[in-house]
């Protein structure tokens, strides 16, 4: 195949735009099949205090207690409450589900009404968290211990 030098560079600047166009079009495909995830509680709360039928995690200046105690370290009970503000949870189109007897209260600095998040399980063993009355997102089973700590 015989082409000048500008024959040349037509093909090269017409490859390149297919490139680009071929990675484009993949990520908003990608993009447009996921469904929306999104953390718990939002990561522009301040979280000061987490309640739980189980234990209550209290935020006292830069450290945080849990009572009853595990020993889990400082960085252990900070890395929980981070994980409810950056795990990333499908978001599930639930309109309603019967009441949870295991509710969590979030007290934060910004509202003065905790944030409740009831967790639910269902018969298929499957975790569904619901974020005060209108927000569902779903748990899988791996990442339940990264939010509660056991």
């Amino acid at each position: 195949m015989r082409l000048s030098k500008k024959g040349w560079n037509n093909v090269l600047i017409f490859g390149v735009l297919l490139i680009i166009f071929i990675f484009n079009f993949r990520q908003q495909l990608h993009f447009s099949n996921s469904t929306p995830q999104r953390p718990v509680i939002s990561p522009d709360l301040t979280i000061v205090e987490i309640q739980t039928p189980d234990f209550v995690m209290t935020r006292t200046g830069r450290e945080w207690k849990r009572e009853p105690s595990i020993n889990l370290s400082n960085e252990n009970l900070q890395s929980i409450v981070d994980n409810w503000q950056t795990l990333p949870l499908a978001a599930l189109d639930i309109q309603s589900l019967p009441s949870s007897d295991f509710i969590l209260k979030f007290f934060v600095i910004e509202q003065q009404q905790p944030i409740l998040v009831q967790l639910h399980q269902l018969q298929d063993g499957q975790y569904i968290l619901q974020v005060n009355e209108d927000t569902f997102l779903a748990l899988p089973i791996d990442k339940l211990t990264s939010l509660i700590g056991r």
